[in-house]
């Protein structure tokens, strides 16, 4: 990607009492949170990469998806400028085994690693790195 292409992705918050679910990566060795998801492809709506991202990352599926917000995010990550629009949704799954984990695997199929996912109470977000910032003001 160049520093000229924005990415448009699609990411969701799944919720269990008083928690969300968020991606756990890493940039320099620090922790930071991302609600799960990812790029939309051409021709794809936003709510349909969303249902595929969390089919190819977790295998589950999306039944419900509320568009909370859409935002822009400008960054630096492992020494390279980004730039993306996110779509961001709550949502509910069909499976019931993520919200009966504190933390789970989650699989980048595409570039072939893995991410921890796991449950933030949201009133410790303000208390860790997250993106974006101002999430639990989202939720």
């Amino acid at each position: 990607m160049s520093w000229r292409d924005i990415r448009p992705l699609a990411v969701g918050v799944p919720r269990r009492p008083g928690e969300v679910l968020l991606s756990r990566l890493y940039d320099d060795g620090e922790p930071f949170y991302r609600p799960i998801g990812g790029a939309i492809e051409f021709g794809e709506s936003s709510d349909e990469a969303l249902a595929r991202e969390f089919d190819e990352e977790l295998g589950v599926e999306v039944v419900e998806a509320e568009l909370l917000e859409t935002l822009e995010n400008s960054f630096t990550f492992d020494g390279q400028r980004g730039h993306e629009i996110w779509f961001l949704y709550e949502v509910a799954l069909a499976e019931s085994w993520p919200y009966e984990r504190d933390e789970f695997e989650g699989e980048e199929p595409e570039i072939g690693e893995t991410y921890e996912a796991v449950w933030k109470p949201v009133d410790a977000l303000d208390d860790v790195t997250v993106y974006p910032e101002h999430l639990a003001a989202l939720l």
